[in-house]
């Protein structure tokens, strides 16, 4: 015997109610999903055709007309905006072939638009259970990698400093090249590791979404 027929009749109805409603919220995010992807695909193909039209009238009408639907909200659109606007049309095929996976967020599909440009597939993510409608934006920049992590570490380097997420226990130290010219370094920094010195900065960060804390270590090192 199920839980639903072990209660109430008046309280099974406000069951069904609930039910109805989330029905609602279901159908209304996969059209939202497949909304946004829809809306990438026409705003770019607009977008290029409105620049060929400002350039053969020598105007700029045609492309501020379309700009001004970039933003859900009538706010300023930036480049980055129309960046992920773009981004999206790009993998919208893929997109579309997994959309009821997809959460239905503008930035959500962008990061998953750039993990398809670097080849993740989305289908196998979904059956596993890795992506769903539920994903949040830090759950798909986990799980699918895009590249710009990697180029924010290397900038890091060149500036002087490498980081470390720490997570795992240390058993042993090894000397790992962080690739920092050490002419480039403050001069006082230069003076203190030629004394033997290391210098190493270590700080708590907060996932705003799971309340999760992670030690990041920052130092110099040649």
């Amino acid at each position: 015997m199920t839980s639903r027929q072990l209660v109430s009749a008046t309280f099974k109805k406000k069951i069904t109610s609930l039910e109805v409603l989330r029905a609602q919220i279901n159908k209304g995010h996969f059209v939202l999903a497949a909304a946004y992807i829809e809306f990438a695909e026409q705003f770019t193909t607009l977008l290029e055709e409105a620049k060929q039209e400002d350039k053969a009238n020598g105007t700029k009408t045609h492309q501020a007309a379309v700009l001004e639907l970039g933003t859900l909200d009538g706010s300023q659109l930036t480049p980055s905006t129309v960046s992920k606007w773009r981004k999206i049309a790009d993998e919208a095929r893929e997109l579309k072939r997994n959309q009821k996976h997809l959460p239905s967020s503008r930035d959500a599909l962008y990061f998953i638009a750039l993990g398809v440009e670097k080849g993740a597939k989305i289908s196998s993510l979904a059956s596993r259970g890795e992506l769903s409608a539920e994903s949040t934006l830090t759950d798909i920049k986990r799980l699918i990698p895009t590249g710009k992590r990697k180029a924010k570490k290397e900038s890091k380097t060149r500036s002087g400093g490498a980081t470390i997420n720490v997570g795992a226990e240390i058993t042993a130290f090894s000397a790992v090249p962080l690739g920092v010219d050490a002419d480039r370094l403050p001069s006082a920094v230069q003076k203190l590791l030629h004394k033997g010195t290391v210098l190493l900065q270590v700080k708590m960060e907060i996932d705003p979404d799971t309340s999760r804390s992670s030690l990041v270590a920052v130092g110099y090192g040649v």
